[in-house]
């Protein structure tokens, strides 16, 4: 059996995959479609980072994901696109959910909140406040 891991290890994992998925994105570009519609909302991909994304996940459309934006603003979205996600055909989806999130740094139980992670995430890539340290 696997052992449990405390707080501090569980926050540092989900740290951790949110930073591998943002430093990919900021290490490659973004889908086409996705760009063009980040841009119409006025999102600059080069400050926001992606939280998480799916491409060509059957059954959803071809791109899927979470963004966060330079200001603080957690976007989900779904977009139709052509295979190569260079088209956008239709936008499925495109709210803000920052309401939604869990940015409290300090949860009784399980530490940092995804959002609060997420965030500390965007302001180191960002250059930003680096102050943050994992505390459960």
């Amino acid at each position: 059996m696997a052992r449990q891991r405390n707080v501090q290890q569980q926050n540092a994992l989900t740290h951790a995959g949110i930073a591998r998925c943002a430093a990919h994105w900021r290490a490659h570009p973004w889908p086409t479609a996705l760009q063009q519609q980040a841009a119409q909302q006025g999102i600059d991909p080069q400050r926001a980072i992606i939280v998480w994304m799916k491409l060509d996940f059957p059954g959803m459309p071809r791109v899927w994901g979470c963004l966060l934006t330079e200001d603080g603003r957690f976007i989900d979205f779904e977009l139709d696109t052509d295979p190569a996600h260079v088209t956008l055909r239709a936008v499925e989806l495109w709210q803000d959910v920052t309401a939604e999130q869990n940015t409290n740094p300090h949860n009784r139980g399980f530490g940092a909140g995804e959002g609060a992670l997420a965030s500390q995430v965007l302001r180191r890539l960002n250059g930003v406040g680096a102050q943050d340290d994992l505390q459960g």
